[in-house]
């Protein structure tokens, strides 16, 4: 028995055993070109749902090209969209791309008109493939409520990739807290520390573009620097002194938590939370959360 190595759909062959005296009516194998849809890095990578101003400023870019470079070529690709994986309800975004690689390109704007002028929402996804339409007219759609359209062979190829998703997230920029240089007023909501109760407004400084500072009701009170990466949101404080408490025990220093679930910026409600290990020189005062609101 000889058995041909290929892939379903999108990839060049199907996989067939031959045999004598198999099945006639066994399907002919067919060769469709694969799409190959990658985000371009210099549009957005996300779409920022802090407002929805900033939804609609979305401008997303995608690569439409051939995984199969020396493949079968198409009619034509007609890139459509979903919106969070509904696969009975796709738009058109571009019909009849035969030039490859093509560069495209789609708005917030655009994407909220495309689904009934809903306003997007954070968790909201919009995945982007590519119906195919071979040479001799056979048609493959993108997306189908019906089955698979790609197999598992061909989707576990390196760098296969026929679809892209634009997700909808709350981004992290430090001007949505307060201007660079200013210290503004943030509401407490947490403090298990308990130098502030919660609702009381403390003093934060803006340090820049990635940091912010506050100070704990010490004697002889030190800033607080909390470092905040904008990729991952996450929050990280370095081991710093913040003071004494005339209590005996000297200077406490303080540091993040690595790890603890509160270490997090959360821009859509524009708070900023961070788990910090207490120390003095006798030893460890214990794991405490503050989280802090900007107006």
């Amino acid at each position: 028995m000889k058995k041909l190595l290929t892939y379903t759909l999108a990839s060049l062959l199907v996989i067939v055993s031959c045999r004598k005296g198999d099945d006639p009516k066994l399907p002919k194998s067919v060769q469709v070109p694969a799409p190959l849809i990658t985000v371009d890095p210099t549009g957005d990578a996300t779409i920022n749902v802090q407002t929805a101003q900033t939804a609609d400023a979305f401008n997303g870019k995608f690569k439409v090209d051939l995984y199969f470079k020396d493949g079968a070529k198409p009619a034509k690709f007609d890139i459509v969209i979903v919106k969070n994986g509904d696969f009975a309800n796709v738009k058109p975004v571009a019909a009849n791309i035969t030039s490859f690689p093509t560069t495209l390109s789609i708005t917030g704007t655009q994407l909220r008109t495309l689904f009934g002028n809903a306003a997007i929402v954070l968790g909201d996804s919009f995945t982007i493939g590519a119906n195919v339409t071979t040479t001799d007219g056979r048609f493959y759609p993108a997306f189908s409520t019906v089955s698979a359209a790609y197999s598992s062979g061909i989707l576990s190829a390196p760098g296969f990739s026929p679809a892209v998703t634009f997700s909808a997230v709350c981004q992290f920029h430090m001007t949505d807290y307060g201007a660079i240089g200013t210290t503004v007023p943030f509401t407490v909501v947490r403090d298990d520390w308990n130098d502030y109760a919660a609702g009381q407004t403390i003093p934060v400084t803006i340090i820049d573009a990635t940091h912010l500072s506050f100070k704990y009701g010490a004697h002889n009170p030190q800033p607080i620097a909390i470092t905040v990466n904008p990729a991952t949101n996450g929050t990280t404080v370095p081991k710093q002194v913040i003071g004494d408490y005339q209590d005996g025990f000297g200077n406490y220093s303080v540091n993040s938590v690595p790890g603890d679930p509160a270490n997090f910026v959360f821009p859509c409600s524009l708070t900023v939370s961070v788990t910090l290990d207490f120390t003095v020189a006798a030893g460890d005062a214990g794991n405490y959360t503050i989280v802090l609101k900007a107006p």
